[in-house]
């Protein structure tokens, strides 16, 4: 990963994303003069100026707006022009963050958030989904092998920081967990103490992290999540629910960290000051935090991670989407897809394998298929090394 620099220091960006609490008041110092850090992830005529941002009680730096297209591939503020959208993630969930109180005392109906009317609402795994998306943290370029929680939250930030999540800005109802430093204990326990204060049975907020154990209580359920001690208490139903929803991600709780599990927790504060859980969504990824869709996705991509391969994993954001492949590896020339078989022999997935085939020969796309009941993943010969970013 590349350095930056600012406040008359040169930095590696790695750590200044591990670490934001150690570059608070130097950012400060820098947002006042000259106003903006530098990238120096490559050279340019014009220097590539970053955006310091802020969220919660700490600092984050940001890609300067449109300009995305002039860092380097590896770094984290490359962005393809040809999928530039406008700054700012605007988002009208499914889920209801405020709620009513009547004379009586009871809940009403969910209050009305200022979106646009007519505008179609997104689901907890859908929001979860498209930020890592926004975030590039369902891409790897190959220049390292591991990628840690700190890093996600880096660069889920720089696009949150900006963000309105039904009609609030996002840091007064979103929290994404912090890495937990020993250090730092008190101040990241006052920033997540002072986002919970705000909840309430009527003002409920969204978490961020990764899942660290789901375990039964007299009651239900306590889920906990990494880099913090807090549970959230949920019912047996919510719980039964989430494994049924999102099995392969379940299955793999518990397990080795080859496989990580990501929530987005919809929580309200009880007036005895528990979290209450409400609604979750969980994501299945990499060693590394790339977002999979079975075990066996997991084992690809801690693969291509392993050899430093440059690869994407698409995420379907549209039903119109006919041909979505598990991975699409970018440094063997031609984009290359790959893709996991691991349920052979139900009708309806060998179906969709070739519908998927089909479109693929048709435009001449070179692909990898590991069929995992026919050969152990470590004989899979992946293709050669080319130019990265070739089409």
């Amino acid at each position: 990963m590349s350095d930056v620099a600012f406040d008359g220091g040169r930095f590696p960006l790695a750590d200044v994303q591990e670490n934001p609490a150690r570059y608070v008041k130097r950012l400060e110092r820098a947002k006042v003069a000259p106003g903006h850090p530098l990238c120096l992830c490559t050279s340019h005529d014009t220097p590539l100026q970053l955006v310091i941002r802020r969220y919660g009680s700490l600092l984050h730096l940001a890609g300067w707006p449109d300009d995305g297209h002039r860092h380097a591939r590896g770094c984290a503020f490359h962005k393809d022009p040809s999928a530039a959208k406008p700054a700012g993630l605007n988002v009208k969930l499914d889920a209801s963050l405020t709620l009513r109180e009547t004379n009586s005392g009871s809940r009403s109906s969910p209050a009305q958030t200022s979106n646009r009317p007519g505008r179609r609402s997104a689901s907890l795994l859908a929001f979860l989904q498209t930020l890592w998306c926004e975030a590039r943290l369902n891409e790897w370029t190959g220049l390292s092998t591991t990628r840690h929680w700190g890093q996600c939250n880096a660069q889920q930030l720089a696009e949150l920081s900006t963000a309105r999540i039904n009609g609030a800005d996002a840091q007064t109802v979103l929290h994404v967990m912090r890495r937990f430093e020993e250090a730092d204990r008190a101040e990241i326990n006052a920033e997540f103490d002072s986002f919970i204060g705000r909840l309430s049975a009527t003002h409920r907020g969204l978490v961020i992290g990764e899942v660290s154990e789901v375990t039964p209580t007299q009651y239900g359920h306590a889920l906990s999540l990494r880099h913090s001690a807090r549970k959230y208490y949920a019912s047996t139903t919510l719980i039964d629910h989430a494994a049924r929803a999102w099995p392969h991600a379940w299955r793999a709780l518990g397990g080795d960290r080859a496989a990580r599990v990501v929530a987005i927790l919809l929580v309200e504060r009880t007036p005895k000051g528990h979290l209450k859980l409400l609604d979750l969504a969980a994501m299945l990824c990499s060693s590394a935090f790339i977002p999979c869709d079975s075990i066996h996705e997991v084992a690809m991509a801690n693969r291509l991670v392993t050899e430093r391969r440059d690869f994407v994993k698409p995420v379907r954001m549209s039903p119109q989407d006919d041909m979505l492949p598990d991975f699409v590896l970018r440094d063997a020339g031609a984009q290359t897809h790959v893709e996991v078989y691991g349920m052979n022999g139900v009708p309806a997935y060998e179906t969709r394998k070739e519908e998927k085939r089909a479109p693929r020969l048709a435009r001449g796309i070179p692909a990898l298929e590991w069929d995992v009941d026919r050969e152990p993943l470590a004989h899979v010969q992946l293709p050669p090394l080319r130019d990265a970013g070739a089409t």
